[in-house]
């Protein structure tokens, strides 16, 4: 069962945040609000602001509703009589089918589209199991609506009021009000060890969003030489390695391939002489030529 991370606070992000918190708070299947539906009558809302659902999770949280039935009510919405999409709860919803009831308790609520997405994006922030990478996403999806602009102009407009928070002091206080809500980190803290986090390589992403890596970890192996991640991400999974061990490896394979390229410079000073230009054919020698006039351009910039 997830705890409600939101203190209630006049100075919210506006009523439909309070709104979502309130809905979220229902954690109990014998609250008089809950109705039990029929399981076939619930689907999924293809917006479902959660990607991945862990398969051996799932198993187990189905044992256990075999065993104690749905302990936390789904939050829905009617789409006609007898239909209705999930808001939230979805994980429970897969989990129900896989045991097999008929029934999950279910809390019914007529809701916009973008109310539903704003209480799917507060509930998931509340879930104790939220990978770094999904929390980022999600708490960048609520100030892209606070700043009515999409995520990718928020991130953006994030970093400018970091480099200069006077350029907009009314955005600055919305913000301390949001982050004062949902709680762990402040807003400059999320710009500045949250957002790198988005810009991950496809690979660590779903080792970030599975588990099996500290998204931590994961930033210092995207700052390696890409062709050394693979093994590095393969170091920190499957041996375990610490920050410092990762560090290390990280700074040797700098090291190395700076070597490399040293080495590369000293080897070609060496040939670059008349001597072995004047043993080449023209055509070699032309392309020569170019290529040392590239290198002299590309040096001089």
């Amino acid at each position: 069962m997830s705890k409600n991370r939101f203190a209630r606070s006049s100075t919210g992000m506006d009523r439909m945040l309070q709104r979502s918190i309130e809905f979220a708070s229902v954690t109990s299947p014998t609250d008089a609000r809950v109705i039990q539906l029929p399981l076939a009558s619930v689907v999924p809302n293809p917006r479902q602001p959660r990607r991945t659902f862990d398969e051996a999770s799932l198993r187990q949280l189905a044992e256990s509703i075999r065993e104690r039935g749905v302990l936390q009510p789904l939050l829905v919405r009617p789409l006609s009589e007898e239909r209705y999409e999930i808001v939230y709860g979805e994980r429970r919803w897969r989990a129900a089918k896989l045991a097999g009831v008929e029934t999950v308790p279910s809390l019914v609520r007529d809701l916009s589209d973008e109310e539903a997405e704003l209480v799917a994006t507060v509930e998931n922030l509340q879930r104790e199991d939220l990978n770094r990478y999904d929390e980022v996403a999600f708490k960048l999806r609520l100030i892209a609506r606070l700043f009515g602009t999409t995520s990718q102009e928020a991130a953006q407009r994030l970093k400018e009021l970091r480099s200069d928070p006077s350029r907009d002091l009314e955005q600055v206080a919305q913000l301390v009000a949001l982050f004062t809500q949902l709680g762990r980190e402040q807003w400059l803290s999320f710009v500045t060890n949250g957002l790198p986090v988005l810009n991950l390589p496809e690979v660590l992403v779903q080792a970030v969003q599975g588990g099996t890596l500290e998204y931590s970890k994961a930033l210092l192996i995207a700052r390696a030489p890409q062709e050394h991640q693979p093994a590095l991400l393969r170091s920190a999974v499957d041996d375990q390695v610490t920050h410092l061990e990762l560090r290390e490896q990280i700074s040797a394979l700098k090291r190395r391939s700076s070597s490399g390229a040293e080495l590369a410079v000293v080897q070609l000073k060496k040939k670059m002489t008349p001597r072995v230009l004047n043993k080449l054919t023209a055509d070699q020698r032309t392309r020569a030529e170019a290529l040392i006039q590239q290198l002299n351009e590309i040096l001089g910039e």
